[in-house]
C-alpha cells in the first residue's frame, strides 16, 4: 500500500467515527449527504475531509468519495480489495459480473456514481471491503497501465480460476487415460 501516514490518519479518523457501540451517527450522517454530490456541494462534509488533504489541491475528489462511501457503509475488512469484497455477489445473479465489469471500465468522471451503487451492493449484501486499500486505489486509478482495475479483477475471478484450473487439470489427466486406454 502506498498511502501516507496523512491519508491513513484520514481512514483512521473514519474508522474511529463507525467504532462500534460508540459510532457518531452524526457524523456518519453528514458523510452520507454528500452522496452522489460534487466536493464543492459538500458543505456538511468538509469538516470531516478538509484537515487531512493534501497541500497540492490533486486528489481532493477521491478523498470526498471515499468518506462519503464510508458513510453509507461503514464496515471495514482489512485487506479486502473491492474486488474481493464483489466476488460473493457472483454467485447471487449473473448481473453482477455486468456490474463489476462496468465498474472497471468506468471512466474517472462516472466512477463516483459506480462505486456508489457498488458499494449500496456490498453493503445489501453485507460485503465489507478495506478502506485503506480503497482510497490507494481510487488515487492510482487513472494509471496508464491499468494495475488497480487488474489487481480488482484478479480478485473478482481469483476463485473461479482456482476451480477452473481444477477443472481443466482433472479434464487433462482424465484426456491421458482415455488416450492410454485406447493405446
Amino acid at each position: 500500500m502506498s498511502l501516507d501516514d496523512r491519508q491513513k490518519i484520514f481512514i483512521g479518523y473514519l474508522l474511529h467515527l463507525a467504532k462500534e457501540g460508540q459510532e457518531d451517527r452524526g457524523a456518519l450522517a453528514d458523510l452520507r449527504s454528500g452522496l452522489g454530490k460534487e466536493p464543492g456541494q459538500m458543505a456538511r462534509v468538509h469538516r470531516h475531509v478538509v484537515p487531512y488533504l493534501p497541500e497540492q489541491r490533486y486528489n481532493d475528489r477521491w478523498y470526498y468519495v471515499t468518506a462519503t462511501l464510508f458513510g453509507s457503509f461503514p464496515k471495514h475488512r482489512k485487506g479486502r480489495s473491492l474486488g474481493a469484497a464483489f466476488q460473493p455477489l457472483r454467485a447471487k445473479s449473473d448481473s453482477m459480473e455486468a456490474r463489476f465489469v462496468s465498474l472497471l471500465n468506468a471512466h474517472p468522471e462516472d466512477l463516483d456514481d459506480h462505486l456508489r451503487h457498488g458499494v449500496s451492493l456490498l453493503k445489501a449484501n453485507e460485503q465489507p471491503l478495506d478502506w485503506f486499500r480503497l482510497l490507494d486505489d481510487l488515487l492510482q486509478w487513472d494509471h496508464p497501465e491499468g494495475h488497480v482495475q487488474l489487481k480488482w479483477a484478479r480478485d473478482f475471478y481469483k476463485s473461479n480460476n482456482s476451480i477452473e484450473g481444477d477443472t481443466s487439470q482433472s479434464s487433462t489427466t482424465s484426456e491421458k487415460k482415455e488416450i492410454e486406454n485406447h493405446e
